[in-house]
């Protein structure tokens, strides 16, 4: 009974929206380009062929591309019974990467981020993100009104906000935690919290930043090294000095694909976390404005789902993963763009990773399901856009008439 109740509702389901799946598609097929252009004479060198980081990618692309696909086919309210379990997974792996020996959990570049069983290694911070938002659709869909109430409310969302957090920032990881916060920030706004609460709440995370960063010599060196980065060229301000002069050398149409210098050696991170700023050096003006506006068709159409979406849990879903996609792209612009002070946080879709890419695809394969159910448009608001076509095509008329 059940099965059919889903195939029924599958068949009733219009197709899911290609303007969020068709920026996606896009991003992906800039990141192979760069990851190629970035890692082919690093990966001839040092594995006798070009394509070898490419293919690598590839492989965790088209893992992704299934994900991507079966996701898109699962019915999204089906996530509701798995919201539990998913969360406590989530929270029992970060719990592991700290305590783990290293070869479990292994020590790369200042941090335990990754767990490792075998030939296989992963972030379990990259799958906490989508166990969050499937977790806080789900919990804040259930409390309906109580939502504004203190107790019922912000304390306890709060509470395992700040649980999942406290575990990433312990890798330590500053740049997701910033993310969880936004994606935790902007799903409780949509479910209706008390204006007092939400700013109450933004206070204490402020504070509570404001307190780590003091607390760590490393994080209040970042923050100095923000405010004049050329106080310490050869150090800590190395690679936002060496992000900004990608960025400048690109100018407005940039150096050309493959042609860009700083990539061979002078940029940390080159194919990861400082991947934009290869893009503005090889593509320039052009092919940042290109990623920023693929982000913004991917927040127009991902927010519109969540306005029309059929039900909360679908509402706050689409918000979540839309907001994940958004705020991780802002902030690593603007890291790159020394906006923000320095963290590490990969380009959605365009970075290099397994991880990351497998699960968002699959993160955008659930939101392409809500897109699904979406509600009808109002009559009325159909209206509304037919006579502004009408008043468009009478002006282009009148116009060519010379009236």
């Amino acid at each position: 009974m059940a099965i059919r109740s889903v195939r029924s509702r599958l068949a009733d389901a219009r197709p899911p929206d290609r303007w969020v799946l068709a920026p996606i598609v896009a991003l992906c097929m800039l990141g192979m380009l760069m990851i190629h252009s970035i890692t082919a004479t690093q990966a001839f060198l040092n594995y006798g062929s070009s394509s070898y980081y490419l293919l690598r990618h590839l492989q965790w692309l088209l893992v992704g591309a299934f994900a991507l696909y079966v996701f898109s086919r699962i019915d999204y309210h089906r996530w509701r019974r798995f919201s539990v379990p998913m969360m406590l997974v989530a929270l029992v792996a970060l719990t592991v990467v700290l305590f783990a020996p290293p070869s479990i959990s292994p020590y790369i570049n200042g941090a335990n981020r990754w767990l490792r069983f075998g030939p296989l290694q992963g972030q379990p911070s990259e799958f906490a993100k989508l166990a969050f938002v499937i977790y806080a659709a789900d919990w804040l869909s259930s409390k309906g009104e109580t939502v504004r109430n203190l107790w019922y409310g912000l304390i306890p969302f709060g509470i395992i906000l700040g649980l999942l957090v406290g575990l990433i920032i312990l890798e330590p990881d500053m740049g997701t935690s910033l993310v969880v916060i936004a994606i935790g920030g902007s799903m409780f706004f949509v479910a209706g919290a008390h204006l007092l609460q939400y700013l109450g709440g933004a206070l204490i995370s402020i504070l509570a930043l404001a307190g780590l960063i003091a607390v760590e010599s490393y994080r209040l060196k970042r923050l100095t090294i923000f405010l004049d980065p050329w106080r310490d060229p050869s150090g800590d301000g190395y690679q936002p000095i060496q992000a900004l002069l990608a960025l400048g050398s690109g100018g407005i149409a940039g150096l050309g694909l493959g042609v860009g210098r700083q990539k061979f050696g002078w940029l940390p991170e080159a194919r990861t976390d400082s991947i934009m700023a290869v893009v503005g050096e090889e593509l320039g003006f052009f092919g940042t404005g290109l990623v920023l506006v693929l982000v913004l068709t991917v927040a127009i159409r991902g927010y519109r789902v969540a306005l029309r979406s059929s039900d909360p849990f679908g509402a706050l879903l689409a918000t979540g993963i839309t907001g994940w996609i958004v705020f991780q792209s802002l902030l690593n612009v603007a890291v790159i763009t020394l906006t923000v002070p320095f963290t590490g946080i990969p380009m959605p879709f365009i970075s290099f990773g397994g991880t990351s890419l497998v699960v968002l695809l699959a993160a955008v394969g659930i939101l392409l399901n809500v897109s699904r159910h979406m509600r009808e448009p109002d009559p009325s608001d159909e209206r509304r856009r037919a006579r502004r076509r009408n008043r468009r095509s009478r002006w282009a008329v009148e116009s060519e008439v010379g009236v």
